[in-house]
C-alpha cells in the first residue's frame, strides 16, 4: 500500500493568454507556400509535363526493374555424387578418395552406423600401421562418431578398440572391445579385434581362441578379411613365415582393396627370401592405389634387397612425393644415399627423418658419419652421442662398438660397457 502525500505548492510563472499562437502561424504560412507552389506548377504545366515528368518516370522504372543481387548460396555437398564415388573408390581400391567421399556421405547421414564404421576402419588401415598419428587421430574421432550414431550398437566400440590398439593403448583397446562384446556377443569384428589386441600383447593362445570365434561367427562378412589378416599376423609375429602366407592370401582375396594386407604378405615373402614374389604382390596392389606410401616404401625396400638400387630410389622418391614427411622413406632414402657416398644429400634426408621422430640408430650413425666424412665432426659428434645412448638402452653391443669407434675418430673417447655390466 502506498501512502498518499499532499503535493507541495510550487509557485510558477503566470500563463499569458494569446489570441494567436506561433504554431498556428507556421501552419498558415505553410498552407500559403504550398498553394503558391501548386499555382506555379499549374501555370507551367506544359513545361513540367515535357521535362520533369519523364525524369520521374525513368527513375520509377529504374527502381522497379532493379533487382537486388541474389545472395551467394552456401555450398552444399553433392550427397548423391558422394555416394556413387564412395562405392566406386572402394571397389577400385582408391582408399584416399573413398575416405573423402564417404566422409561427405557420413556427415549427411549421422545415424548410419555401418557407414561410419567403414570410414573409421579405412582411416585405421591407412595410418601406415599406426605411424601416421594424425590419421590415427582421425580414425579415433570417427570411431566416436560411430558410437554416437548408436551407442548401443557394438560397431563404434569395436572399431574404437582397433584404433586404440594400433595406437599402442592396449589397455584402453581391450576395455573398448570387451564393452562391444557385452553389447552384442554375436558381432564378429569384436572377436577379430580382440584377437589382434592379444597378439600385440604377446598372448598368442588367447588371441587364437578369439580369432577362431570370429571365423565361427562370420565366414563371409565384414570380419573375414580382418580375421584372416590377424591370423597371418599371429604366425608372422612368431616367425612362422610360411604358415602366415595362406591366411594373408585369404585375407587379400576377401579384401583386395586393402593395401596394408598386401604389404604384410610381401614382408613374409621377403622373410622367406622370395623377393620376386613380394614385388609381384606389391606391384599389383600399387596399380589399385598408386599413392599408398606403405606400398611404395615396401617396394623400395624389396628392390634394395634385390640389388636394384635405381628402382629403390624411384619408389622412395615417389613415396616422398606423396608425403614429404614420411619418416621410413626419408630414413631409407638417406641410407641409400649414404651407402652411395652422397653424404650431402644423405645428411639432409637423415636429419629430416630424425627431426620428425626417427629413433633408428642407423639414422644417427649414418648422419654422423656423413658429417664426419665432410669434415664436420662438430656436427657429427652430437648424433653419434645420441645414437650411442639409443643402442645402450637396447643393449646392442655390436652397435655400441660402432658408435664408440665413430666418436673416437672425431676425438671423443668412450669405453663401451663390458658384457658383464651390460647384462647387469
Amino acid at each position: 500500500m502506498y501512502l498518499r502525500t499532499p503535493k507541495r505548492y510550487r509557485p510558477g510563472r503566470k500563463r499569458h493568454l494569446r489570441l494567436f499562437s506561433g504554431r498556428a502561424l507556421v501552419r498558415l504560412l505553410l498552407v500559403v507556400v504550398l498553394a503558391g507552389t501548386g499555382w506555379l506548377i499549374w501555370a507551367q504545366r506544359e513545361r513540367v509535363r515535357t521535362s520533369v515528368l519523364p525524369e520521374l518516370e525513368n527513375l520509377a522504372e529504374a527502381v522497379q526493374t532493379q533487382v537486388a543481387p541474389a545472395p551467394t548460396p552456401t555450398a552444399t555437398p553433392d550427397v548423391v555424387s558422394a555416394e556413387i564415388e564412395c562405392v566406386n573408390a572402394y571397389r577400385q581400391g582408391d582408399l584416399e578418395q573413398a575416405i573423402r567421399q564417404c566422409t561427405v556421405l557420413a556427415e549427411a547421414n549421422p545415424n548410419d552406423v555401418a557407414l561410419h564404421y567403414q570410414v573409421a576402419h579405412t582411416l585405421v588401415i591407412t595410418s601406415n600401421f599406426g605411424r601416421n598419428f594424425d590419421r590415427l587421430g582421425e580414425a579415433l574421432a570417427f570411431a566416436e562418431k560411430t558410437i554416437n550414431a548408436n551407442p548401443l550398437a557394438p560397431h563404434g566400440w569395436a572399431i574404437r578398440a582397433r584404433a586404440l590398439d594400433w595406437k599402442g593403448a592396449y589397455g584402453e583397446a581391450l576395455a573398448s572391445a570387451l564393452h562391444a562384446r557385452a553389447l552384442d556377443e554375436t558381432y564378429a569384428p569384436t572377436y577379430a579385434f580382440l584377437g589382434e589386441i592379444y597378439i600385440d600383447m604377446g598372448q598368442y593362445d588367447v588371441a587364437r581362441s578369439y580369432l577362431d570365434q570370429a571365423l565361427e561367427l562370420d565366414t563371409a562378412g565384414v570380419a573375414v578379411a580382418d580375421t584372416f589378416r590377424n591370423l597371418g599376423l599371429l604366425y608372422s609375429n612368431q616367425g612362422r613365415w610360411q604358415d602366415a602366407i595362406q591366411p594373408y592370401l585369404a585375407a587379400l582375396q576377401n579384401a583386395p582393396n586393402q593395401p596394408y594386407i598386401a604389404v604384410e604378405l610381401a614382408n613374409n615373402y621377403v622373410a622367406l627370401g622370395e623377393i620376386d614374389q613380394a614385388i609381384q604382390v606389391l606391384v599389383a596392389t600399387l596399380e589399385r592405389n598408386p599413392r599408398d606410401t606403405s606400398v611404395l616404401f615396401s617396394l623400395g625396400s624389396a628392390h634394395t634387397r634385390n640389388g636394384n638400387v635405381e628402382r629403390a630410389y624411384e619408389y622412395y622418391r615417389r613415396c616422398l612425393d606423396v608425403d614429404s614427411e614420411n619418416v621410413p622413406c626419408l630414413s631409407y632414402l638417406g641410407g641409400l644415399q649414404w651407402s652411395d657416398g652422397d653424404f650431402v644429400t644423405a645428411a639432409v634426408n637423415l636429419e629430416r627423418a630424425i627431426s620428425l621422430g626417427s629413433t633408428d640408430p642407423d639414422d644417427y650413425y649414418q648422419l654422423g658419419h656423413s658429417h664426419a666424412s665432410l669434415g664436420r665432426c662438430d656436427l657429427a659428434v652430437p648424433y653419434f652421442q645420441q645414437g650411442y645412448q639409443l643402442v645402450l638402452e637396447r643393449d646392442d653391443a655390436r652397435r655400441q662398438a660402432s658408435f664408440a669407434n665413430a666418436l673416437q675418430s672425431c676425438g671423443v673417447r668412450i669405453t663401451p660397457p663390458s658384457t658383464t655390466e651390460a647384462n647387469q
